[in-house]
């Protein structure tokens, strides 16, 4: 266990995380520290939160046209909504057999020391959102933003959903508050609502779209005969 802590702390000082300017306290403080002050966006500063209680999950947002991207940014706090091309850009975010235990002592650290903000607890509650099926953890692996080191795309799941259990919802930062009531404005907007719904509905499985296209084919077929029928009697 201690060879991965040491691990970890090596990881965040060569992937350039700053180190924070107050001395940590201890371990746990060192890690949540270095993540909040290589963000670029000033997300560590305690500021009047917004309720937000719902954000559609990743494969819902994707059905309705959201892109995910690679954020270039070195922070997981840094997440970032492009209105122009529709695109949630996220930190890459590794997750392996000790990321439940590191984050959940991250947030019970939030917890204990209220002066310090919850902004750890808004990044993995924004994850939960994001996160309830494995179809949702193979979109954001396949978009390489998630790296299961885990092998498990079921065993992501239950991580992120086990790190908001039993914690109460936070108030989130106008940031990431207008991140999340951007993408639901994005799925929630009638076109992209539909679109949606016609993917789950008819593209959603292999067997889904080979039904989908025969059909598509048979009334196409359907309607030359019909129309040669009728140029017939001329």
């Amino acid at each position: 266990m201690n060879e991965k802590l040491l691990d970890i702390t090596f990881d965040y000082f060569e992937s350039g995380n700053v180190c924070p300017i107050e001395s940590p306290k201890h371990f746990t403080d060192l890690i949540r520290s270095s993540i909040i002050s290589s963000s670029e966006l000033g997300l560590g500063k305690p500021e009047e939160g917004k309720e937000v209680n719902h954000v559609y999950s990743a494969s819902q947002l994707m059905e309705a046209g959201v892109k995910f991207k690679i954020s270039p940014n070195k922070s997981l706090l840094d997440l970032s909504y492009s209105k122009r091309d529709g695109a949630l850009s996220m930190p890459i975010l590794n997750i392996d057999d000790i990321t439940e235990v590191l984050f959940k002592n991250m947030m019970v650290y939030e917890q204990c020391h209220p002066s310090a903000g919850d902004i750890i607890r808004q990044y993995v509650e924004i994850l939960d959102f994001l996160i309830n099926t494995e179809k949702d953890v193979d979109i954001l692996v396949n978009k390489k933003i998630i790296v299961n080191l885990t092998g498990d795309a079921n065993k992501v799941v239950t991580v992120i959903n086990n790190l908001t259990s039993n914690i109460p919802t936070p108030e989130f930062n106008s940031h990431y508050f207008s991140i999340c009531n951007s993408l639901n404005e994005f799925y929630d907007n009638p076109r992209n609502k539909y679109k949606a719904i016609f993917i789950h509905e008819y593209f959603n499985t292999p067997w889904k779209i080979a039904s989908t296209i025969a059909a598509i084919v048979l009334l196409l077929l359907t309607f030359i005969q019909t129309v040669c029928s009728i140029l017939s009697l001329f």
